[in-house]
């Protein structure tokens, strides 16, 4: 009589009960490698499904009975300067799993050590799983996780508190399982021996169902790209847990535009943005790639635009907004304010995420127009203690503006992309590109003197300021208007600047009122304007001082 110990024999009832339990979610998924797998990927005749992950006897050390060679290989992990977790090298069940998936173990190998008895055959003559296969995590040096989401961490409380927006490891669903209780494996998220969701998802993740249960983006839930109807894949359209083109954030694609492509072109659904970047004055989005860090410090970054710069798609809102307030386009991003200091929190009007490029570390380093006072720094153009300024930051020092169309009054204040835009309403707004020169919405003509007078050559200013009364000698402000700007042909840009003049390069109230900035390449450094004694001496009078009423 043969005496079973109780221990094997309870083993042997219960792997008999439970291996079936586990085919039958096997056998129509790509995990079943056996000749009767579904997939393009299974053996020559191996019948046995489990075999290729377990065996009952003569297991792997690890566990559970595993069959397979462990990988040893060190990997080039995720790295991001938003990453707060301390991902290892790959331990425990996604050591397990990376026996497959890195790509650098046959695929029927078997631990064994009888080199007869340790490999099972696989058809078509593949060996190891094809890097070119989404499934292939190593990549062809087969260590490169780097662009897949870390793994082997400890998810913590005081992870979750430190991040600020991950999820307390206590409200996970019970489907997303952390390995001993604490560690993320890849078993929080996959489920090898099911398949219903599609990847072996513990959960369906059609609108990023699975990613939010850890991922509690502040503001996401509520954001347009959060809560729209129809959009089904929603964090799926811009991240990839596996294999992503741009490492860093886990974006699908490799240049950041072009995640945001993926809907914001002519075929994309969403608004077009992508058609109106392309036109010959644009923020130039394309150029580099990789550079934008949602870490950095605008007063230091290096040079680049990139669409985050200016939106957080998590964040973004279709809610208006008066100037200055910025509009829900851009909630949520970082800003530059009024003082030249980087905003403690996020912007709150329009000028300080422009003042992100276009103050001191401003990234246009040549202005075609030279003027008197000369300054590429934005935020000293339109600074409050200046002679004068267009209203972007504050309202305006101009107490008499009749010219001012009705919607308009000295008290309104405008936004920079009431001049830098789209130049075709029928297409997205804001400053991503446009026909004319600085991306302005309509023609603003600055090269040419004398210019014959045409109204669409100032376009742009006739947009504020009612050209009927402008240039009205009866009605004007400045009655000499309609002298200049018809009989002499004298561009408007020739006297006026049109940020403003900044006082702290030399601006006064005698000399640089009503934004009076002569460009030197049509009028002489000697120019003078004295808006007091209302005159005028430059280049282009007969005789000078001349004066006026």
């Amino acid at each position: 009589m043969i005496i079973i110990p109780r221990v094997a024999l309870t083993m042997a009832v219960s792997f008999a009960i439970v291996q079936p339990a586990l085919a039958t979610g096997i056998l129509n998924s790509s995990h079943n490698l056996s000749i009767s797998g579904p997939g393009q990927i299974r053996a020559t005749t191996e019948e046995r499904v489990c075999i290729f992950c377990h065996t009952p006897h003569h297991a792997n050390p690890s566990t559970p009975l595993w069959s397979r060679p462990t990988s040893t290989t060190v990997y080039d992990l995720y790295q991001s300067t938003t990453l707060i977790a301390k991902p290892g090298q790959p331990s425990g069940s996604a050591r397990l799993c990376l026996s497959c998936h890195d790509g650098t173990i046959a695929l029927g190998a078997l631990y064994s050590t009888d080199p007869n008895r340790n490999t099972i055959e696989m058809a078509g003559g593949i060996v190891k799983l094809p890097v070119e296969r989404a499934s292939n995590l190593g990549g062809s040096s087969g260590k490169n996780l780097s662009n897949d989401h870390p793994i082997s961490f400890a998810y913590t409380e005081e992870l979750a508190r430190l991040n600020g927006q991950l999820a307390l490891p206590g409200t996970l669903p019970a489907k997303v399982r952390l390995e001993d209780g604490t560690i993320l494996q890849c078993t929080a998220c996959h489920n090898p021996h099911t398949n219903p969701y599609g990847k072996f998802l513990v959960m369906d993740n059609s609108k990023g169902g699975l990613c939010v249960t850890c991922h509690t983006i502040s503001g996401y839930s509520t954001s347009l790209h959060g809560s729209a109807t129809g959009m089904s894949a929603r964090c799926n359209l811009c991240h990839t847990s596996h294999n992503a083109g741009g490492s860093m954030r886990l974006m699908i694609r490799a240049a950041e535009e072009d995640n945001c492509y993926s809907c914001h072109s002519s075929s994309g659904g969403a608004r077009d943005v992508k058609s109106v970047a392309t036109k010959f004055y644009n923020h130039p989005m394309a150029a580099t790639t990789g550079i934008h860090d949602p870490k950095e410090d605008p007063l230091s970054a290096q040079k680049h635009v990139e669409c985050q710069d200016c939106h957080n798609p998590h964040k973004v809102l279709a809610a208006p907004a008066a100037p200055p307030v910025s509009s829900g386009a851009l909630y949520g991003v970082k800003g530059v304010s009024s003082a030249g200091e980087l905003m403690p929190g996020d912007a709150v009007n329009q000028y300080e995420v422009c003042y992100r490029c276009h103050a001191e570390n401003n990234f246009f380093g040549t202005q075609n127009v030279v003027r008197q006072i000369h300054e590429l720094n934005v935020r000293l153009d339109f600074d409050q203690q200046n002679p004068s300024y267009h209203p972007v930051v504050s309202i305006g020092k101009g107490s008499s503006v009749p010219s001012l169309r009705t919607q308009y009054s000295t008290s309104s204040m405008i936004y920079c992309t009431d001049c830098h835009s789209n130049n075709d309403s029928s297409q997205a707004k804001g400053p991503h590109g446009s026909s004319f020169m600085h991306i302005l919405a309509a023609r603003y003509e600055t090269d040419t003197y004398p210019l014959d007078y045409s109204e669409s050559n100032y376009a742009l200013c006739f947009r504020c300021h009612d050209q009927l009364v402008l240039l009205d000698p009866a009605r004007s402000a400045f009655p000499q208007h309609q002298w200049h700007v018809i009989t002499k042909k004298v561009p408007c840009s020739v006297c006026h600047d049109p940020h403003g003049v900044p006082k702290i390069r030399g601006g006064n109230t005698n000399a640089n009122a009503h934004l009076i900035n002569f460009d030197l390449r049509f009028v002489t450094s000697g120019a003078v304007y004295d808006s007091v004694g209302k005159s005028c001496s430059v280049s282009c009078h007969a005789s000078n001082p001349h004066l006026y009423q």
